[in-house]
């Protein structure tokens, strides 16, 4: 009897988390489809019913992340935007977002490994980059003169901020630059 098409479907999405998950961790070139399949609970088999290739995978994964991202989270009715954008930016640029195994940004996580990858997954990430910038600045329209550079300005260095601070051995310094990062990009926001 044929799989539903219900069923397909949380197949790939549990494909698709397990591929965030390993992907953002160990890069494209350290991972195996295996890896993926086993984490994801299924069999290699399944993978080719759902994905041509791992390079389409790995484009697809970067582009299912906004999914189940913090950022993308509605915001909650008795919340204002300014209040909202500040927890967002808070959020993404501290210890916990860093540590988190489960939900990384690939935005972050992936940034050197996307640059030296194909154009799939490199246009997949211009897509989420550009989707993180469209959604600031629907925010910060509302309370802000912030313009769309300046929001270009803040995610790069969110992302950067992430990134560098992740790879420091040395705890007290990632916060430090955590801190300074998040003091930086409120304030060109306009949350403060």
């Amino acid at each position: 009897m044929p799989y539903t098409s219900e069923h397909k479907q949380q197949s790939r999405q549990r494909i698709l988390q397990s591929a965030v998950r390993i992907f953002t961790r160990k890069g494209f070139n350290n991972t195996s489809i295996d890896e993926i399949m086993g984490d994801a609970g299924l069999t290699r088999g399944a993978f080719y019913a759902h994905f041509d290739s791992k390079q389409t995978l790995y484009a697809q994964a970067i582009a299912f992340t906004p999914v189940f991202s913090l950022l993308a989270q509605p915001k909650p009715d008795d919340t204002d935007d300014q209040e909202w954008l500040s927890f967002l930016v808070s959020s993404y640029l501290s210890q916990e977002h860093i540590d988190d195994k489960d939900l990384p940004c690939p935005l972050a996580f992936l940034v050197s490994d996307v640059a030296i990858n194909d154009p799939e997954p490199r246009q997949a990430y211009t897509e989420v980059y550009m989707k993180l910038n469209q959604l600031i600045r629907t925010y910060t329209r509302r309370f802000s003169r912030c313009d769309s550079s300046t929001v270009m300005a803040v995610t790069a260095m969110m992302i950067g901020g992430v990134a560098v601070a992740r790879t420091l051995a040395d705890k007290q310094a990632q916060n430090k630059l955590l801190s300074s990062c998040r003091k930086t990009a409120l304030a060109l926001l306009g949350t403060e």
